[in-house]
């Protein structure tokens, strides 16, 4: 037993620097994630505004916009796993359902970003030409249900992720609790609210995953490498 337990001290010591970096990156993208989304909902100009109109008056706040809703879409894919790997016991089934909708959820991001940047390329186009092909692209229902069902998969994903984070005890009931109060407002309350109270959501959701990153970041390597589970049986043994 006691020559098992000098293995097993030998092995964490010798953490490999690459599964270290993978726990530093996971937690700084779980910070990120949701920290370039609350530039990006002050940036964009479609939220009082056509595309038309956004292209045609402020395309820099559109390109910025997009491209900080894609850098957000893939420091998702990281954060994701950095919660995969500390649920692997406790909370796993709901990570990795979790995991599924928060992918969904940030191609819908990526997909977004790409249509800002398509729709900033018609400035200075014919108006009327402009305006037909918003309402073409508005118009077509397999798109729009495409992409509703991606959007929404993303506050279904990022709630279900924090309760994993909160079975596997990286953060408190808090965390998931106002990670679902926030999902349900957001699709609950009319769309045409202050731009104000999307900062504040999105702002309470950054404070929640920024402490699971904060949390990810400061853990040991035996921590970052342990399994809770099989400790115990173990030490059982």
């Amino acid at each position: 037993m006691q020559q098992i337990a000098s293995t097993a001290t030998s092995r964490t010591d010798r953490v490999p620097p690459a599964r270290r970096l993978r726990r530093v990156t996971a937690g700084l993208c779980l910070i990120g994630f949701p920290a370039l989304l609350i530039p990006q909902a002050i940036t964009d100009p479609t939220d009082s505004s056509t595309f038309q109109d956004a292209a045609a008056g402020h395309p820099d706040a559109l390109l910025a916009s997009g491209l900080l809703l894609l850098g957000s879409a893939l420091l998702t894919f990281p954060a994701i796993g950095g919660i995969l790997h500390q649920a692997r016991d406790r909370g796993a089934l709901l990570a990795d359902i979790g995991a599924v909708f928060a992918a969904l959820g940030a191609l819908g991001h990526a997909v977004l970003s790409m249509i800002y940047l398509l729709m900033r390329s018609t400035a200075g186009g014919d108006p009327a030409a402009m305006l037909a092909f918003e309402e073409r692209f508005d118009a077509d229902d397999a798109l729009t249900a495409v992409g509703l069902v991606l959007l929404v998969s993303f506050g279904v994903g990022i709630a279900l992720l924090a309760w994993a984070a909160w079975r596997s005890g990286i953060v408190g009931l808090w965390g998931p609790a106002l990670i679902t109060a926030v999902v349900v407002a957001h699709n609950v309350l009319p769309e045409n609210l202050p731009a104000l109270v999307s900062v504040v959501a999105i702002g309470v959701i950054t404070a929640v995953f920024g402490w699971i990153g904060v949390r990810t970041i400061g853990l040991s390597d035996d921590e970052w490498e342990a399994r809770p589970a099989r400790a115990t049986v173990a030490v059982r043994g």
